[in-house]
C-alpha cells in the first residue's frame, strides 16, 4: 500500500497536476517595485503568469500601507494606474477603502485631482 501511494504521489507531482503556491510576499514586492518603475506591461505579466485577477486580490493587497491606487498616485505611475483602474468594477472604485475614505476623495484632497489616474477613475466610476 505504502508503494501503491508513493507511486501515485510521483505520477500527480510529475504531471504538474499539483504546483507549490507563489510566495506571495515576493509577488506584492515585484508588483510595487513595476509600481513605482511605471512598468505596465511587466505588472501586467506578473498577475497573468500567477493567474491573479486584480479584483478578488484588490482589497487585500498593498504598498507602504496604501493601496494600489494611491500608490500609483503617489509615484506618478500613470500607465500602471490606468492599468488598475481599468481592472477595477465602478463599484469597486466608489467603494471607501481602510481609512474610510474613498480612492477619489483622496485624490481631491491630497492634491492628485489633475492626475490621469484621478481622471480615469472620475470617468469609469461616473463620478
Amino acid at each position: 500500500m505504502k508503494k501503491l501511494t508513493t507511486i501515485i504521489s510521483i505520477a500527480i507531482l510529475s504531471t504538474g497536476l499539483y504546483s507549490v503556491p507563489a510566495q506571495s510576499d515576493e509577488i506584492v514586492t515585484a508588483m510595487c517595485n513595476y509600481i513605482i518603475a511605471d512598468h505596465k506591461d511587466r505588472f501586467r505579466d506578473k498577475l497573468r503568469s500567477n493567474k491573479i485577477k486584480l479584483k478578488r486580490v484588490y482589497e487585500d493587497i498593498g504598498c507602504n500601507g496604501q493601496s494600489l491606487l494611491r500608490f500609483s498616485m503617489i509615484a506618478n505611475a500613470n500607465d500602471v494606474g490606468g492599468f488598475i483602474v481599468k481592472r477595477l468594477s465602478s463599484s469597486m472604485l466608489k467603494k471607501t477603502e481602510a481609512d474610510g475614505v474613498s480612492i477619489y476623495d483622496w485624490a481631491n484632497s491630497n492634491g492628485h485631482t489633475d492626475s490621469p489616474i484621478t481622471a480615469a477613475i472620475k470617468k469609469r466610476a461616473k463620478l
